[in-house]
């Protein structure tokens, strides 16, 4: 689709919820630099990831594969190295892969976290800067930074100064901007873009943040005052007529968390996507006085999203809107449109290929994704169809179970307006959102929905077989 190669610069959170900013319409979240680039290009209003937990989703943002067809079933540690769902197996082709092939200096800032995290690999062979998710074998470049720049490290655990109020996210203000490891990730990132060359290159910035430990520059928490945030209306939500699990996850907000506690939370987690922002700028801002902007393909987003009290929860891992939904555009000045806002649901395995397709390359077969290339560039609607998303149990997750069948516990699909997400080992849920959008009412007793359900479930089971339904196979 391009003539020229275009630069491609994919930036990753971790954990932002996909209606804390600006341009999602938050009148209280500032975040001005993300603003600008949504107004310059496109914003898909309603992005999910294709799994509500980090290594799952990352793995299918980069393969434009369901989990079940990737098999990264929860997330990387390096004592679960070899453990089946544990790692992304090597011959899984990533949009690294692909660019790295056709000429692209490709690098790969922060963390990576999924699998053999210390070793260049998928096309990230040029500039790898990991941290965390090592293993003991390995220095952390991050940690090692903080012990040359003489500066405290505050992601270490029980470090001074940190908050934790019951099982929620724990938060810190730094003293120094030495100690904050988004800062620290584009810096990196500025460093390989301005390594001189003819190739083009693709940059993939994986910022931790804002997944606790929550550290924050103490000038942006001037700009979150804590009575004037408000808290979620599904905070103390009981939980009625839903799935037993959910009334004993580990992340469940325990009572004795008060409501002016979790404001502090919340402060500090608007804050640092605030920070996220400034960071952002500052990269944007170098594309700029190096004459690369406009040449540049951005993308921003979370691997998936934060409850933030919804539900009663802080973390992920569950099918709730804010822990599925997430940020998600795309800038490419003088060729994407300007101000395009995209109400299809866009599924967590579109991306890449959307990326590639933009970029003029094939897309690996089979994959589960979609490119929406065309229709961005033609400024329409990409054509409906269902958005899924899979995910372990949370006994998987949380307390090492390893059966295999609880490595593959739960779907969803989406339609646009409904939600239904198939449960293994509990009841069925399934939500209106447009009658219900804090999805507190499960519908899936009532005789009407019947139908309903058992189309989702086929539309479940088609996706499926498309790339085979692996460790799914219990729902065909």
């Amino acid at each position: 689709m391009a003539h020229t190669p275009p630069n491609i610069v994919l930036i990753m959170c971790d954990q932002m919820r996909w209606d804390a900013a600006g341009f999602a319409g938050s009148s209280i979240v500032q975040t001005p630099h993300l603003d600008q680039l949504a107004e310059g290009g496109v914003c898909f209003e309603n992005a999910y990831c294709a799994s509500p937990v980090c290594s799952p989703a990352r793995a299918s943002w980069l393969t434009g594969l369901y989990p079940h067809a990737h098999l990264q079933l929860r997330n990387y540690s390096p004592r679960r190295s070899r453990e089946f769902g544990g790692y992304l197996p090597q011959h899984h082709i990533t949009i690294g892969d692909v660019l790295k092939r056709v000429g692209y200096r490709c690098g790969m800032l922060g963390p990576w976290h999924l699998g053999e995290d210390h070793r260049p690999q998928h096309g990230f062979t040029d500039f790898w800067r990991t941290y965390r998710y090592l293993g003991p074998s390995y220095t952390d470049p991050l940690f090692d930074y903080f012990e040359q720049e003489g500066v405290s490290n505050l992601y270490r655990s029980k470090a001074e100064g940190m908050t934790l109020y019951g099982n929620t996210l724990e938060f810190g203000a730094i003293t120094d901007p030495r100690q904050q490891r988004t800062t620290w990730t584009i810096d990196g990132a500025i460093e390989f873009i301005q390594q001189q060359h003819d190739a083009p290159f693709f940059l993939f910035a994986s910022i931790k943040d804002p997944h606790p430990l929550m550290l924050v520059p103490p000038e942006f928490l001037d700009l979150y005052p804590e009575n004037e945030i408000p808290l979620s209306p599904s905070l103390r939500d009981p939980l009625d007529g839903k799935p037993e699990f959910q009334k004993r996850g580990k992340f469940r907000i325990l009572p004795t968390v008060t409501d002016e506690q979790f404001r502090q939370i919340m402060v500090h987690y608007y804050a640092l996507i605030t920070h996220i922002d400034n960071q952002v700028g500052r990269l944007i801002n170098m594309l700029k006085a190096q004459n690369q902007h406009n040449n540049t393909i951005i993308a921003f987003i979370s691997d998936h999203g934060e409850l933030l009290g919804d539900h009663g929860y802080v973390e992920k891992c569950l099918m709730y809107e804010a822990s599925v939904r997430v940020p998600c555009l795309l800038s490419w000045p003088d060729h994407l449109p300007a101000e395009l806002r995209v109400k299809t649901p866009l599924a967590g395995v579109d991306l890449m290929p959307t990326l590639l397709d933009l970029a003029g390359q094939s897309l690996p077969e089979p994959i589960d994704g979609r490119s929406v290339a065309t229709s961005i560039l033609n400024t329409e609607e990409p054509a409906t169809q269902p958005i899924f998303a899979e995910i372990a149990s949370l006994d998987a997750i949380y307390h090492g179970a390893k059966e295999e069948d609880r490595l593959a516990a739960h779907v969803m699909n989406y339609d646009g307006r409904w939600k239904y997400i198939r449960n293994r080992f509990d009841i069925d849920e399934l939500y209106d959102l447009k009658t219900d959008p804090t999805e507190m009412n499960n519908l899936t007793h009532q005789p009407e929905n019947q139908n309903r359900i058992r189309l989702m479930r086929g539309q479940i089971a088609d996706m499926l077989c498309q790339t085979g339904p692996g460790p799914y196979e219990w729902c065909l």
